[in-house]
């Protein structure tokens, strides 16, 4: 980390003396540090489910900076982070490098942890074209869909984004280049996004969304470990097209949001015969209102994404950036009700473990594999929550929230629990019901500390009737958050 930071603190210094040759620099980010106390969360995505689960206890931290220089119509950004899995992670030169040669990424919290783990987030070029509203953001960046980040949120993408205006409509049009395979034509993931956006009037928004995402990366290769949706025992090319709106009304104190979507496509059987290809033929639905109620604000947010049995020739769930073969998981990233057990929350560091979302859900080893996004590997889910925050006293407010999550429909293979090594005899489509809570109190100006906790009793989904099974825990969460802004 030493050496991270030094670097970190050479660009800095030298920017600092060239100011007067430069029309300026910016620099903002934060420093968090989360404790955690669970027998859930265990500082990896892959959630802990077991009968008579372990308690994890361990302290995690983030470390992130944006720096911008330039000039008013153009800019170069870079945007950095330091993770420490742990306090006590591995850090000494006694811990192996990893096989590329560098330090263990999101390591160096432990003893003697002057260890290189500083990451690049974002490194881009942004520049407006004189006298329009046009603007191009090229390079490594981050982007959002405009469906909550249910299919990719505060992703990280390597691409061309080009955004303007004409009043009263505003629009993006953009290119990005998920995974280049050897540099051939036909075995890359790819993605093409065009939006536009009507706003009326103040209170009021209606926008259009038109995506493609191919996924040709499994073309030519071996086909072991298929993300969904898939064609089993045959290499194939993914083409998924996503047709969505989504709006925003105001009136007097409540506020009403919402998307729809639709996608459709093909995974298309390639080189092997005999097998068919499969539609994707997939929707979801999401209605959200805030209200101002009494001292403080309050929401009611509801998610409906289809699913279907995983039978026949059609994949009746969405296709998302998490399901791309090459893709990490956690870029599908739907976090807006807040939960912290039952999705991923916008807070998370490297514990990111939920039972739907950016983390392995259920457990490989107990309950058979499933994709990371909500997909939910073709079940599809619905979810409900909601939440109310208000003032408790001076530098200090107080949050309730409370959620529901099921999958819309369960596999075939759900049902069979002669499946070879799993145990899949679910007993039903519900998977979980949340309460959480949480207080902060503002230390100082951009300095904070907050209490939260979360428990989550688990549904049929986790439970089989297999003879001899047995249910896993409820689970819980409860954590201390520190965090400075600057």
């Amino acid at each position: 980390m030493r050496k991270g930071f030094l670097i970190v603190l050479a660009v800095v210094l030298v920017a600092a003396l060239a100011a007067p040759a430069m029309a300026g620099m910016d620099a903002a980010g934060f420093i968090r540090v989360k404790g955690y106390v669970s027998n859930f969360k265990n500082g990896a995505t892959a959630p802990v489910l077991q009968p008579d689960a372990p308690d994890a206890a361990y302290v995690e931290q983030r470390f992130r900076a944006k720096f911008s220089f330039g000039e008013e119509n153009v800019k170069a950004v870079w945007y950095v982070e330091t993770d420490f899995g742990a306090y006590g992670d591995s850090g000494g030169s006694s811990i192996p490098a990893n096989t590329t040669g560098g330090a263990l990424r999101n390591s160096g919290g432990g003893l003697g942890g002057d260890r290189i783990n500083l990451e690049t987030k974002n490194i881009y070029i942004w520049f407006k074209l004189p006298n329009t509203s046009l603007d191009f953001t090229v390079g490594l960046q981050n982007q959002s869909d405009r469906f909550a980040g249910l299919l990719y949120g505060g992703s990280d993408m390597a691409g061309i984004f080009a955004t303007g205006k004409v009043e009263p409509v505003s629009y993006k049009l953009g290119w990005a280049k998920l995974y280049e395979n050897n540099n051939q034509k036909t075995d890359d993931a790819t993605l093409y996004v065009a939006e536009v956006q009507f706003v009326p009037t103040k209170g009021a928004s209606l926008g259009f969304t038109a995506n493609f995402l191919q996924d040709d990366t499994q073309a030519y290769v071996s086909a072991t470990n298929l993300p969904y949706p898939t064609v089993a025992g045959a290499t194939n090319k993914k083409k998924a097209y996503t047709l969505g709106l989504d709006g925003t009304f105001n009136a007097g104190p409540v506020a009403l949001t919402g998307f729809a979507l639709y996608q459709f496509g093909k995974v298309e059987s390639v080189l092997t015969t005999g097998v068919p290809d499969v539609d994707i033929n997939g929707y979801a639905v999401d209605l959200r209102g805030d209200v101002n109620l009494g001292p403080g604000k309050g929401f009611l947010e509801g998610l409906y994404v289809s699913g279907g049995d995983g039978n026949g020739d059609k994949y009746k769930s969405i296709f998302t950036l998490s399901d791309v073969n090459s893709s990490p998981g956690g870029n599908s990233f739907y976090a807006r009700t807040d939960m912290m057990i039952l999705l991923v929350n916008g807070d998370d560091i490297n514990t990111s473990s939920a039972l739907i979302g950016a983390a392995a859900s259920p457990s490989a080893s107990t309950f058979g594999t499933c994709a990371t996004s909500p997909g939910n590997c073709g079940r599809g889910i619905w979810h409900i929550g909601a939440g109310y925050t208000m003032p408790l006293a001076k530098q200090l407010t107080g949050k309730v929230g409370a959620g529901y999550l099921a999958a819309t429909d369960l596999l075939v293979s759900d049902q069979n629990h002669a499946t070879t090594g799993l145990v899949n005899n679910r007993q039903g489509k519900s998977m979980g019901t949340e309460v959480n809570a949480n207080v902060n109190y503002n230390i100082m100006k951009g300095l904070d500390f907050g209490l939260y906790g979360a428990y989550a009793w688990l549904g049929d989904f986790y439970k089989s009737s297999a003879a001899g099974a047995k249910d896993p825990d409820d689970v819980y969460d409860v954590h201390f958050r520190l965090n400075y802004a600057f």
